[in-house]
């Protein structure tokens, strides 16, 4: 059989023995990526695939994680209605007010933590909530939200996922305004990132793709695996490696996760932690 992926991709198994890791995120300092299992546990993954259990929460189910500066793991755990902080020694605690459905946390600029609260994928219950450094917990949503998904901040636009649109808005973090930019068809939209360029990549849940959006070009199809047996039910999304020249994919169905070139430049991930000055 002929993958469905092109060869020009270099598709690999990056990581196998995961629990159904739905998030992941890279971290440039100790060069390895994170993510958390479907029973709470917290994987450290190097490059070369070694898998760590760090920590395990008890109760708790791993969706969206994010890394502050100082390299503390943010974890959503719609399970336990909590986002945890988990210091590298496997130490954690609750950060923040309890969240109904916690699934995915992207850091802004002065060290408040974004948070979508998914809601009701049926009827447009979801939510936009933000954790200052100092745990104040709010609700910032402009409206109800259609499954409040993935999340990236490109810099002063937070992208925010609605996975039952199908489609991601994008927030003005200055004004306040909110607009619907991408539609997409017949899929389950779930994770982004940003790229070099300020595009994005979207990796859909169903029906197992990877898309690549900019203001110029559009969508482009990046990956489409009808056989589910590549890249299967891709979640969440990070750049990764010296370079971000890579590209991995977590998926909440399965037991890898997979790695494939980029063809578009990558970009950090702001991990801001420091307390909000005040500009006078």
């Amino acid at each position: 059989m002929i993958s469905p992926v092109d060869p020009r991709l270099d598709h690999r198994v990056l990581a196998t023995g995961l629990d159904h890791a739905e998030g992941v995120c890279w971290d440039p300092v100790r060069a390895c990526l994170w993510a958390v299992g479907e029973a709470g546990q917290v994987y450290r993954i190097d490059v070369s695939g070694a898998v760590t259990i760090v920590a395990t929460i008890p109760g708790a189910q791993g969706l969206g994680v994010a890394l502050d500066a100082l390299g503390r793991l943010y974890v959503c755990d719609p399970a336990g209605h909590r986002v945890w902080r988990v210091d590298e020694d496997g130490t954690y605690e609750p950060f923040g007010d309890p969240i109904d459905y916690p699934n995915y946390p992207a850091f802004g600029p002065y060290g408040e933590l974004y948070v979508s609260d998914s809601g009701s994928f049926d009827i447009a219950t979801g939510r936009l909530m933000v954790i200052e450094p100092d745990g104040t917990t709010r609700d910032i949503s402009p409206r109800p939200f259609e499954f409040t998904n993935g999340l990236a901040i490109s810099g002063s636009t937070l992208w925010i996922v609605e996975s039952a649109t199908p489609g991601v808005s994008a927030l003005d973090l200055d004004s306040g305004g909110l607009e619907r930019v991408i539609e997409l068809e017949r899929c389950v939209p779930d994770g982004l990132a940003v790229d070099g360029s300020g595009g994005l990549l979207i990796s859909c849940y169903q029906p197992n793709q990877l898309w690549h959006w900019d203001s110029r070009e559009g969508l482009t199809l990046i990956v489409d695996d009808w056989t589910g047996e590549y890249i299967l039910s891709p979640t969440n999304v990070a750049f990764y490696g010296p370079e971000l020249d890579r590209i991995v994919l977590a998926s909440l169905c399965g037991t890898t996760m997979t790695t494939v070139l980029s063809p578009y430049p990558g970009q950090l991930v702001q991990h801001p932690y420091k307390i909000r000055e005040v500009i006078t």
